[in-house]
């Protein structure tokens, strides 16, 4: 029986093969070096990646049936949901700053700065009650 390939494998594979023939045909349609290069570089790493994935799946060892996670379990959702994509925003503001003035940089900064420090501040709040730590009471709440 063949083992089966990990999807992670089979996508990077498939990325492989659409940089190689895309960057192929793209220097046949232009011959333009730069965007060739890169198409396929991209295709090539893909390609690697795929390799790595699909021979380490081979080797690694079977966790027993009753050590099994569920996605859930491997890949929690952040919390607050909100946090990273309005860190992305503020650091994109950050960046746009940079043309438009800094204003908007620093608005920017701000904006990430809160997002983090709330994000932050839910990872050690679930990381304590992971490791069973008591809370601190603020007296003024």
């Amino acid at each position: 029986m063949r083992p089966r390939i990990p999807y992670e494998a089979q996508v990077f594979g498939r990325m492989a093969a659409f940089g190689i023939v895309v960057g192929g045909a793209y220097w046949f349609l232009t011959y333009e070096t730069a965007g060739s290069v890169l198409l396929t570089t991209f295709g090539l790493a893909s390609g690697i990646a795929a390799v790595a994935i699909g021979v380490g799946s081979r080797l690694a060892k079977e966790p027993p049936a009753t050590a099994r996670m569920t996605a859930i379990d491997r890949e929690p959702v952040p919390r607050p949901g909100w946090a990273p994509l309005t860190i992305a925003v503020g650091l994109g503001a950050v960046a746009v700053g940079a043309t438009f003035g800094p204003s908007l940089s620093i608005a920017g900064v701000l904006v990430a700065v809160v997002a983090a420090r709330s994000w932050l501040g839910a990872a050690m709040i679930e990381t304590d009650d992971a490791r069973g730590v008591p809370r601190r009471v603020d007296p003024e709440e």
